[in-house]
């Protein structure tokens, strides 16, 4: 057999992204002229229409302005929006350090995509001073409230031994959770786990259906790892891997629409 090398990915450029909080579908006043009259939930709102062009013409300094005003009043979404603004350069100079104290103040309030950035930015030292022990820390936030990412990162964080003594059946708990959610490179984690600790015939057969699903969204680790492992397995175990991958597959699908 083949060794297997574990590819382990971690995409530290976080993409822009808007959270329109809790203010989405809010009905709004009459624009910027009157953001002085709106709560913290429309001038999000607003701002969120500003960045997309939804009714108004696509303005940065619109949308920055009004997530200043709704971040002072606490509104954790306008400041995970204003952290993504300067973690991605959108509208302003890209500036790491700014977009970390954004998204503190949001995870300060609870907000599970900035304790999970954070976690990104303190993992890489982006922005922050490297220190794993706090990635660990804001990933367990965010893990513990269900983000599937964060939890994804936690896992390999103790496959890692990284922030935390290495433990591979918690690294394996928190990979099933993530997949379990769909998140497609935990469900190629999990299958290598799997694969590369198989105790038995029920470790390869399950090992084979994460894998599965994970190569079908395209994910090149998990179709490398899957070709490698079906050279090892009987007809009889790929049919039994792939009925547990449909199983799953459904259960997946179901979950997502409740």
């Amino acid at each position: 057999m083949r060794i297997l090398f574990l590819a382990i990915l971690l995409s530290l450029s976080m993409p822009f992204f808007v959270q329109s909080w809790a203010g989405e579908g809010v009905p709004l006043k009459n624009g910027i002229t009157t953001a002085h009259a709106l709560n913290p939930f429309e001038l999000n709102e607003l701002a969120v229409r500003y960045v997309t062009g939804d009714g108004v013409e696509k303005d940065y300094d619109q949308a920055r302005f009004l997530w200043l005003k709704a971040a002072g009043h606490g509104h954790a979404g306008a400041q995970y929006n204003l952290g993504q603004m300067y973690s991605a350069g959108i509208g302003v100079k890209r500036n790491p350090v700014e977009a970390a104290l954004w998204y503190q103040r949001a995870a300060n309030a609870g907000d599970l995509l900035s304790q999970f950035n954070l976690g990104l930015m303190y993992e890489s030292g982006t922005g922050v001073q490297k220190d794993t022990v706090k990635a660990f820390t804001f990933y367990r936030e965010a893990a513990l409230n269900g983000l599937a990412e964060a939890q994804n990162s936690f896992g390999r964080l103790y496959e890692m031994g990284q922030g935390v003594e290495q433990n591979i059946a918690e690294a394996k708990k928190w990979y099933r959770l993530a997949a379990l959610q769909g998140y497609v490179l935990a469900q190629s984690n999990l299958g290598f786990q799997l694969y590369a600790g198989k105790n038995n015939e029920g470790d390869m057969i399950e090992a084979f259906a994460w894998l599965s699903l994970a190569a079908k969204q395209n994910n090149a680790i998990a179709q490398a790892h899957l070709r490698e492992l079906t050279g090892m397995m009987t007809r009889r175990q790929i049919e039994a891997g792939q009925r547990m991958a449909y199983t799953l597959n459904s259960d997946i699908s179901t979950h997502g629409k409740q």
